[in-house]
């Protein structure tokens, strides 16, 4: 049970000097959920603790073939506790399901970060959020991400590397996307020409009859300002 006066401003003096490490930690341990796992697991340490001892006098052989040492690897989803025959210690388990390498700290300790008592696991950036083709009329070569800008740009923009390379792989699989390159689209092109070309000639409706209206804008727009982008596409 954390105790403090929540009224008075002056028991909170202690925020001013946490690092962001404290500061998870201070919110953490506020969880019910969290310090009801925790009251679980340290009875059960405990027990195990009477049974075989403690360091440096632990059978530690004895403890690990002891069932309540273990918890199914399902328990630690992350994959980063080591799984043993498809189970995993269970102060890893616990750990890695609240953020830590290992060993879960008390609620009630005050300060594991700063005493070096816990070691938060390194935080894997999530994914981007994608806006929708619909929302921001976006062709099927196209794809938003949303960037926050009050965090730091670069792991966010390795996450966004990420993000693109795995859309553009499965686009492509699925036949959506088709690579730019100049020999791919030389053909294209060359029909886009041919209705500048018709329009020109003052016969725009028989161009678009055959090639369509589509064509006709695309046309129009690569010779209007579009062609610039042409320089983009390699050869």
């Amino acid at each position: 049970m954390i105790n403090r006066d929540w009224k008075e401003i002056k028991a909170y003096a202690f925020c001013g000097e946490l690092t962001s490490a404290q500061w998870a930690w201070e919110f953490l341990r506020r969880n019910p959920g969290y310090q009801q796992e925790w009251q679980q697991f340290w009875q059960t340490w405990q027990d195990l603790e009477a049974a075989y001892g403690k360091p440096p006098d632990r059978d530690f052989c004895a403890w690990k073939n002891d069932p309540r040492a273990w918890l199914p690897a399902s328990e630690c989803p992350d994959g980063e506790c080591r799984i043993d025959e498809d189970k995993v210690l269970i102060e890893c388990a616990l750990g890695g399901r609240w953020g830590f390498h290992k060993f879960p700290p008390n609620p009630e300790d005050d300060d594991p970060v700063g005493e070096g008592r816990l070691n938060w696991r390194p935080r894997s950036e999530e994914e981007l959020p994608v806006l929708s083709g619909e929302a921001t009329h976006l062709s099927q070569e196209q794809m938003a991400l949303v960037f926050d800008l009050s965090l730091p740009l670069r792991p966010q923009l390795d996450q966004a590397r990420h993000q693109l390379q795995l859309e553009t792989s499965r686009r492509r699989r699925e036949n959506r996307l088709a690579p730019k390159r100049v020999r791919l689209l030389k053909d294209h092109w060359v029909m886009l020409l041919r209705i500048l070309d018709a329009r020109a000639a003052g016969e725009a409706a028989q161009a678009t009859q055959l090639f369509g209206d589509e064509a006709v804008r695309e046309a129009v727009a690569l010779m209007e300002k579009g062609y610039l982008e042409l320089l983009r596409i390699p050869d």
